[in-house]
């Protein structure tokens, strides 16, 4: 009997979590933190969308505040206290954009249209911030008896350095366990690849167009190495697979070099962007880059290149690989509230891109699983975020919170 009680409140308690907070309500949430541009063009940066996000959990009754990570640059960082005895769990997303560029849609009037919600960030990741701020509330407005804290960490940066989520390893709130509300089209990816950027240079030796004989084409050296890069190192790291996520990988993302065409560029500068698995590391990484050197050398004594990392997208931390393992407490329970959300068999996959989870799980010891909305659009011309994957996201981080923090 004392079974069967315990699984009616269980049933109880997310029966009122359900009906706590109406869709229409967080398509509201969203819509307004997305209204609020936070790009790093925009000279307040996140501080005014964090400034909105406190005023509305504490309009909610959620203990909740803003701690400076540089200045005008807060993270929001709330909690829904347990009673005692029960494991934490930490809700984290990012405050942050990327700029509008040139979208095809207007970006900071976000609409609602076939159940997409339109807007820059919508769906990376104001949507899944949003959908995890709900969570609290509707946790809160149930009155559901957690005993472990739940925590809401809203963080700056996250397109860039991540700045937020490292002030957030080094002085906390620390949690047992954490998930970041990335898009993954509702699919749990308790993994995904480190990041490297590269800057490769190419010195060579100017001199007039009409004599380019006397000169030396910093521009020809870095059209071999990045033909060399496409024949005979990416397939290899194609190659190698993983056994816990999606292959390493490399990409050329920008060349620059020259003064004019009618003289011999002196320099030229190729932007790589490097995808590692935990089966490498970052030692192996730049050997591979030196070894191509070696070979361009042979073919051309001529032939001078130094391979520098760019750290402008970190601060302090290297982007690490993320990695949970599948039998882990919180994918299962994720597992768990996939299914019993969405009626469907939860899928567990490795996130194409790299979120603050690695920072969390690697130097902040706090295991972190990468779980949000689905849509399309992230950094493009037209971003949206399914309305109906906002609810189920809150659904799913509350099963999962009344799981974890009991």
């Amino acid at each position: 009997m004392a079974t069967k009680r315990a699984g009616s409140k269980a049933v109880d308690h997310y029966d009122k979590v359900r009906k706590a907070v109406k869709k229409a309500e967080i398509e509201a949430l969203v819509k307004s933190l997305v209204k609020i541009p936070s790009h790093s063009q925009v000279p307040t940066r996140e501080k005014d969308v964090a400034q909105f996000l406190k005023e509305f959990l504490e309009g909610e009754g959620i203990d909740v505040r803003l701690r400076q990570v540089e200045k005008d640059r807060p993270n929001v960082l709330a909690v829904v206290k347990g009673s005692g005895g029960g494991k934490s769990l930490m809700l984290n997303g990012h405050t942050d954009t990327v700029p509008p560029y040139e979208m095809d849609i207007p970006p900071f009037t976000p609409t609602v249209k076939g159940g997409k919600l339109f807007g820059r960030g919508s769906l990376d990741m104001k949507g899944g911030l949003g959908a995890m701020a709900m969570t609290l509330v509707a946790l809160d407005r149930a009155k559901v008896p957690l005993r472990g804290d739940l925590h809401l960490a809203a963080v700056v940066g996250e397109e860039e350095r991540s700045e937020g989520t490292e002030d957030l390893v080094l002085r906390g709130p620390k949690a047992d366990m954490a998930i970041v509300g990335e898009p993954t089209d509702l699919e749990i990816q308790p993994s995904h690849r480190g990041l490297e950027w590269f800057d490769v240079h190419f010195h060579g030796k100017a001199a007039h167009g009409g004599q380019a004989d006397r000169g030396v084409n910093a521009i020809s050296m870095a059209a071999r190495f990045v033909a060399m890069l496409e024949s005979d190192l990416l397939p290899r790291l194609r190659a190698k697979g993983s056994p816990t996520m999606l292959p390493p990988t490399l990409n050329v993302g920008v060349i620059r070099g020259g003064q004019q065409p009618s003289s011999v560029a002196d320099h030229c500068v190729v932007k790589l962007d490097r995808r590692w698995t935990p089966e490498e590391d970052l030692q192996t990484v730049f050997k591979e880059m030196y070894d191509l050197f070696d070979v361009l050398k042979k073919g051309d004594p001529r032939f001078k290149a130094e391979l520098k990392r760019d750290h402008t997208n970190m601060k302090t931390m290297t982007h690490v690989p993320n990695y949970v393992p599948e039998g882990h407490r919180l994918v299962k329970s994720l597992k768990q509230s996939v299914s019993a959300v969405t009626g469907s068999e939860a899928k567990i996959t490795s996130f194409w891109g790299w979120t603050d989870a690695a920072l969390m799980t690697h130097f902040g010891k706090t295991p972190t699983v990468v779980f949000g909305p689905g849509g399309q659009g992230a950094h493009s011309r037209v971003e949206y975020v399914l309305t109906e994957d906002l609810r189920r996201c809150m659904m799913v981080y509350a099963r999962t919170a009344m799981d974890i923090c009991g």
